[in-house]
């Protein structure tokens, strides 16, 4: 049954956390003051509902006479506040609800504009890999035959030229190919697996050994992971390269292997003896086209750390680097720590 509040001053001390005994002879006639009367209700109690210092509503309980009892008034104040609890409760919970709706329908807007975006990415690497190929094999073939064909006429001078526009086609052409394996790199699906990162590591290393036969490699013991061996193997790929490059002009170039389990993670490094770089820059080495030594020193095209970085992330995993100018640099990575059961 409805119990009507009468005055305003009544609903003001209710705000104040106040109980308030109402006579029901003096409320306005009317269809609930009757319905009270009838149910031999003559004087009723309001206890407020009270949480935060909002005021969320109220419980009423009616006697033939105003002595209610102190006990009555404490179960009943107990009551109407676990109550107030309770819808304050049901309010963080709708609010949460509704919040969680509005994130998910951001998320799902976000996942397909990214979809779109990747469809975008694929078109172009598409575009680059046939229409980009395609002139410059034409400047890399016309400018063999006029080396080949017009020799005498060009001169040593001519040749010379004609050679940096062949040099500089096939540098473009691995460009084309170190951004379309920058590109797979971030679309590719992962297929997890456990690695034997040991074995990895060497067969990688033995693959470039025949390009620098002076360099000294070690490959020392390493934790397992579980990760997508195409992918893995990429990024050592990239790592032991760029040591071997780096280091071929030292007069005993050296290249060690190492890792260790940290815990919740794995950490694997490639250290060598080669020409290092300036720490204060090495924000840049995993950019894109960032590089720290010309291309007139090391042969390379900035986009091979790159796609190290953007494997070990897609992995949960993290990269960085070490070392001094003339003194050898360290690129590591860690990956969450390998399952038996990946």
């Amino acid at each position: 049954m409805r119990y009507p509040i009468r005055l305003m001053g009544e609903l003001a001390a209710l705000r104040r956390g106040e109980s308030q005994l109402v006579d029901v002879g003096a409320l306005p006639q009317g269809p609930e003051t009757e319905a009270l009367l009838a149910s031999d209700v003559r004087f009723y109690k309001v206890v407020p509902m009270i949480a935060g210092g909002e005021l969320l509503g109220a419980i009423s309980f009616g006697d033939r006479t105003d002595a209610f009892a102190p006990e009555q008034v404490a179960i009943a104040q107990e009551v109407a506040t676990q109550l107030a609890i309770a819808l304050v409760q049901a309010r963080l919970l709708e609010g949460a609800r509704r919040h969680s709706e509005e994130l998910e329908s951001r998320v799902q807007a976000r996942t397909a504009q990214l979809e779109a975006a990747n469809q975008e990415l694929a078109a172009f690497s598409y575009s680059v890999s046939h229409d980009l190929r395609a002139p410059l094999r034409a400047v890399d073939g016309y400018a063999r035959m006029l080396q080949e064909d017009f020799a005498e006429r060009l001169g040593e001078e001519g040749a010379r030229q004609l050679g940096v526009v062949r040099d500089e086609a096939r540098r473009m052409g691995q460009l084309i190919d170190d951004l379309l394996a920058f590109s797979r790199a971030g679309r590719q699906s992962l297929r997890a697996a456990r690695i034997d990162m040991a074995a990895l590591a060497r067969d990688v290393a033995s693959e470039l050994a025949p390009e620098f036969p002076q360099a000294e490699v070690q490959v020392g013991e390493l934790p397992p992971a579980a990760a997508d061996p195409a992918l893995l193997r990429q990024v050592w790929l990239n790592l032991i390269g760029n040591a071997l490059k780096y280091s071929a002009r030292h007069s005993a170039p050296r290249v060690e292997i190492g890792g260790r389990a940290d815990g919740a993670q794995a950490e694997y490094w490639v250290q060598d003896n080669g020409a290092g770089f300036d720490e204060r820059y090495a924000h840049k080495l995993f950019g894109v086209f960032q590089r720290l030594h010309g291309a007139h020193e090391f042969p390379g095209t900035g986009v091979g750390l790159a796609i190290v970085q953007r494997v070990v992330a897609r992995h949960g995993g993290r990269v960085w680097a070490a070392g001094k100018p003339g003194a050898g640099a360290r690129f590591s990575f860690a990956l969450p720590a390998s399952r038996s059961d990946p």
